[in-house]
């Protein structure tokens, strides 16, 4: 019941709260567009338009000093948050990223809602646990899962994508109490978005794409080209993000954050100045490149110019949404291939359509590292289903290039840096104990794959209560959990612990060690 009732209260509210911000942020995008059209056809209004970005970018900054936790993108932050990584005060950071993440999109800078609708969903999974289940805080990771899920699929219009996104990276893991959770959330979440859609005459889908070619398998190299294309570029895309977050952090750390995002506002301005296709909306681009618009030298140009825009707004701390952003990235490399084919002869006009959502979905893959979501983005958003042999192979190719290169995922390096940066000059311990189940816990009939631990936490050992029946599996009541982590906070892990095997009486078996910040030791 706990389940069912937090999930179905968290996936309403998220659902609701989504359609508001996308209403909003749609506003937003919309003005700015304005604005910045306005000053092409006026270039004397330019220092204006300067001073209002770097007054924008000042704003915002000031704004993430309330809640850094919003800073940079909204879905690795949230992954941190969900696996216990980072801390964070629900409210603040609710009202705290819905008007900074606005303000960055008046500013023109090329993220998106996916992101915020996430770490909103994240935040109120918290919310609805502190709020109505003080006594079930165990419950609290999964219902915040829930709730990112919810968020994401009703930011994309995908809800199967939105499930999965709970296994493939927030967990990286499957169990059946993280499918209950996410699933009760996303349903919920996603009706909710879908009537308020409804009684407002809008759209819940994000493209409207109309499929009807199939690509003939004796065309399928193309789709080998680009699946390695998007493998590849997504690796120098990840790279590049690791050396300009170093720089920005290590070379450039007496460079206050104000100052930084206050540069990339008046950058982003600049570079929107000369062109609408460089920063904004990444729906609108992608809607632009569906309809065929562009020759493609200017597709290599976009995608160079607004991948570094990108790297630099969420390395600078804008908040924002990262994942609309990399289906621009795929988008144009499958744009490019296909405008090549078919200016040589090898391939079709009607086929330009297909290759741009192969595209998509293969930079999506390899970029997150998330092949299962990305087919059923694909599926679900894309209209891929006459071309899913095609999609499938993209998606695999591109997989298999990024795991041959051995880089991690782009969100996973986002999220290395925020933890690092969340726990800088802080001192790790190692802490090795014995904690007994007690009657009533959380854990009680779970296995232990299905229990979220806090971060780093090993179960060695597990002695079974002299009362425990053979055919009884799971953790028991009585049982005697060995575990051994490593934690910057010894009391919130421990209270964390509790909360999922019962109070323990005194702390005489804990052996705690002194332990650099650089050892390491595997997640759960």
């Amino acid at each position: 019941m706990p389940c069912f009732f937090f999930s179905a209260i968290t996936g309403i509210l998220t659902g609701a709260l989504v359609f508001a911000f996308k209403v909003a942020a749609t506003f937003a995008v919309s003005l700015s567009a304005e604005i910045y059209a306005f000053v092409r056809q006026n270039p004397l209004w330019l220092p204006l338009l300067l001073l209002g970005a770097a007054v924008l970018g000042l704003a915002v900054a000031l704004l993430l000093r309330l809640a850094p936790e919003c800073r940079g993108g909204g879905i690795p932050t949230s992954i941190a948050i969900v696996r216990g990584l980072i801390e964070f005060k629900w409210l603040k950071s609710l009202l705290v990223l819905f008007g900074s993440a606005l303000l960055t999109f008046l500013g023109g800078i090329p993220l998106s809602n996916d992101g915020p609708g996430v770490q909103m969903g994240t935040a109120v999974g918290r919310g609805t646990v502190r709020l109505l289940g003080k006594k079930n805080m165990a419950w609290d990771r999964y219902i915040m899962t829930g709730g990112a899920c919810a968020g994401f699929a009703a930011s994309i219009g995908a809800p199967l994508t939105g499930l999965f996104f709970a296994f493939e990276e927030a967990h990286r893991r499957f169990s059946p109490m993280l499918f209950m959770v996410a699933g009760i959330s996303v349903v919920s979440g996603s009706m909710t978005m879908h009537a308020l859609c409804d009684l407002a005459g809008i759209s819940p889908a994000i493209f409207h794409l109309h499929i009807d070619a199939v690509l003939p398998l004796r065309e399928y190299w193309i789709i080998l080209v680009i699946g390695i294309l998007c493998g590849i570029f997504a690796m120098l895309f990840t790279k590049l993000y690791s050396v300009i977050s170093e720089l920005l952090r290590e070379k450039l750390k007496r460079v206050p954050n104000e100052a930084k995002l206050v540069l990339v506002f008046v950058a982003v301005a600049l570079i929107g100045f000369a062109s609408s296709r460089f920063i904004g909306s990444s729906e609108a681009l992608i809607e632009e490149l569906v309809r065929g618009q562009g020759v493609w030298y200017l597709l290599l140009l976009y995608f160079g110019v607004r991948a570094l825009l990108l790297i630099l707004s969420n390395a600078s701390g804008a908040p924002g949404g990262l994942f609309f952003p990399t289906l621009v990235l795929g988008a144009l490399i499958g744009a490019l291939c296909a405008r090549l084919c078919i200016g040589f002869g090898l391939l079709g006009e009607e086929y330009y359509t297909v290759l741009l959502t192969v595209g998509m979905a293969s930079f999506f893959s390899a970029s997150a590292r998330t092949p299962i979501t990305a087919l059923h983005f694909a599926l679900e958003a894309l209209g891929a289903e006459p071309n899913i042999l095609a999609v499938t192979m993209g998606v695999a190719v591109s997989f298999l290039v990024i795991e041959i290169f051995g880089v991690p995922a782009f969100n996973e390096t986002v999220l290395e840096a925020r933890v690092e940066e969340e726990n800088e000059g802080k001192s790790a311990q190692v802490i090795d104990t014995e904690l007994t189940v007690r009657a009533g816990s959380f854990a009680v009939g779970k296995e232990i794959r299905d229990v979220l631990w806090p971060p780093t936490c090993v179960i060695l050992s597990v002695d079974k209560s002299p009362t425990h029946h053979g055919g009884l599996t799971g953790i028991s009541e009585g049982d005697v959990l060995h575990v051994h982590y490593r934690t910057y906070d010894p009391p919130v892990t421990m209270r964390r612990l509790e909360d999922l095997v019962g109070p323990q009486e005194g702390s005489a078996r804990i052996s705690m060690h002194e332990r650099g910040s650089s050892e390491q030791i595997p997640d759960n």
